[in-house]
């Protein structure tokens, strides 16, 4: 049997399971859970990796493309031509400075080897058939790794099924059929209205014969440009509507949702009343969470959503806070050697005391029903922003009263977003809950002293909850999301993770907004923007 080597930290005894390795990970406390399904939700089709919308159109044309010239249902063959098209897409957006387009590095270091051709085939498949350093690694190209669910979900495409009902493999674009306003036909002939007649003939042949020139790229420029998108056209009007139809259209509902279309109103009204230095996609979830979903005081469903978004998102900021603090004090107590996990508990929660007590944050000799009361010192936007700009026992400081205001500013409406979370099928399960079920008990915690509390936080919402995701995580695997590690009531750091929020698709719909030219390069709204707003002003 194999023998392994020490300065490699392995054994030279026989081991019955692989070493252990620790990876970085995201989300060590589990907690984005929430917010993730509330966006996923609410922006239904749009997902954070896709910066053009005419990536919608093109690829409708493509499966429409194949679907006539080649036929064939071997998944393979499809894989090929869409890899093809795709890798040409990113050789002519980098040669023609185009942003945005996935693939650009790659090309970038084809071009930099000064060649008048590019080889479709060598750019796309190893000689053994696999993908590793080619232009995507994703054997179905960046179109099965960043698109097919999204267009999937918006009913532009679908996965046909053999004569037993098991899916073929391939993909091809929906037709036209009763209550569906847009199908994935529609957009393909829009896109293919929008080319010019050499363009679309060259890129095919390109495709076919697996070469393309330096010289073809720079023609098929302009058409292929997924950046541009015709301001008078078909394809611009039936992308518009697309964004204000239904979430699912292929989904029969009783009630189906509109939160992608409401959502696009509720941003350019917001916009259109925006007092502009540097506008980012957060300020109109916050925005949402300062009104608590309503408008003119009036319950508003998808401003709910966007509440509970931004409700949850505070709270997973405050723990993960708390979390790098712990950790940055660990590590400047201790370095990477151990200590005692109730004198490391103890620790934190003596300096959380000191620094509340030294900046008179808060009377700590109070117990924590009065001082759930007296958060008032800052808002949670302010508590926010002091946390991500500290560290150790301050930033775990920041993230306490954050976890206190929370339940201060929004007790009496947690029935309210529990009855909003169950109606959307968003908490489907315990860590979609997290937010709501702890400040929904949170009353039992009124009558503890300050002391107590943190100390039962750090130990409970902290260290058990990290060792229970991180485990849950690595299932049956050798790769671990662990930051520190537990043995014999012993804890030492072995990584960080620092607190920020989730990316909610709105900078994705905003980009989009941007190439349908109802925003401008700052987010201003356009003629076109305000045109489109008037029509649903009063909704």
């Amino acid at each position: 049997m194999a023998t392994y080597v020490i300065d490699k930290n392995e054994a030279r005894v026989p081991f019955l399971g692989d070493r252990m390795s620790f990876i970085t990970g995201l989300d060590p406390l589990g907690l984005q859970n929430t917010s993730n399904k509330v966006y996923t939700y609410l922006m239904a089709g749009l997902n954070n990796v896709t910066s053009h919308i005419r990536n919608y159109s093109f690829y409708c044309w493509l499966l429409d493309e194949y679907a006539k010239i080649i036929t064939s249902t071997n998944p393979y063959e499809q894989q090929r031509f869409i890899r093809r098209a795709e890798y040409m897409i990113a050789l002519l957006s980098y040669h023609s400075e185009i942003l945005g387009i996935n693939g650009r590095q790659y090309a970038q270091k084809r071009f930099e080897e000064n060649l008048q051709e590019f080889d479709l085939e060598k750019g796309t498949f190893n000689t053994d058939g696999s993908t590793p350093n080619t232009y995507w690694q994703y054997y179905l190209g960046i179109f099965g790794q960043y698109y097919v669910g999204s267009l999937r979900q918006i009913g532009l495409i679908d996965e046909p099924i053999n004569a037993e009902g098991k899916p073929l493999g391939i993909y091809r674009t929906t037709s036209s059929q009763e209550d569906i306003n847009i199908c994935g036909k529609d957009l393909a002939k829009a896109f293919d209205e929008n080319i010019s007649d050499d363009g679309k003939i060259k890129f095919l042949d390109c495709i076919a014969k697996g070469k393309v020139s330096i010289e073809e790229l720079e023609e098929l420029a302009l058409d292929f440009n997924l950046k541009a998108i015709k301001k008078k056209s078909k394809e611009c009007d039936l992308l518009i509507e697309l964004l204000l139809d239904v979430n699912e259209p292929t989904l029969l509902k009783e009630e189906p949702s509109f939160s992608r279309k409401e959502t696009l109103i509720h941003i350019l009204k917001f916009l259109s009343n925006y007092s502009f230095e540097k506008f980012e996609q957060h300020d109109f979830t916050m925005f949402a969470y300062d009104v608590k979903g309503k408008v003119n005081g009036i319950i508003d469903e998808t401003l709910t959503g966007w509440y509970l978004y931004q409700f949850s998102e505070y709270w997973q900021v405050a723990l993960t806070g708390l979390f790098n603090g712990c950790l940055n004090w660990l590590e400047r107590e201790k370095g990477p050697g151990w200590m005692p996990i109730n004198e490391f508990v103890q620790g934190c929660t003596n300096d959380i005391i000191k620094y509340i007590n030294n900046e008179n944050l808060l009377d700590t000799d109070k117990g924590i029903s009065d001082l759930v009361s007296d958060v008032e010192i800052y808002t949670e936007k302010e508590l926010y922003v002091k946390l991500v700009r500290s560290k150790s026992e301050e930033r775990m400081s920041y993230g306490l009263l954050l976890v206190l205001r929370l339940f201060k500013v929004n007790e009496s409406y947690l029935p309210f977003l529990r009855s909003y979370s169950n109606n959307n099928e968003i908490s489907n399960n315990q860590d979609n809950q997290e937010v709501l079920n702890y400040y929904l008990g949170f009353k039992s915690s009124l009558n503890l002293n300050l002391v107590t509390f943190i100390s039962d936080f750090l130990l409970n919402k902290i260290i058990h909850r990290h060792q229970y995701v991180a485990y849950r995580k690595m299932g049956g695997g050798s790769q671990s999301t662990q930051k520190f590690i537990i043995e014999d009531g012993y804890l030492r750091i072995i990584g960080n993770f620092d607190p920020g929020f989730t990316s909610p698709r709105i900078v994705s719909l905003l980009e989009f907004l941007q190439d349908l030219n109802l925003l401008d390069k700052d987010f201003r709204l356009t003629d076109k923007g305000n045109e489109l707003l008037n029509v649903y002003k009063d909704d």
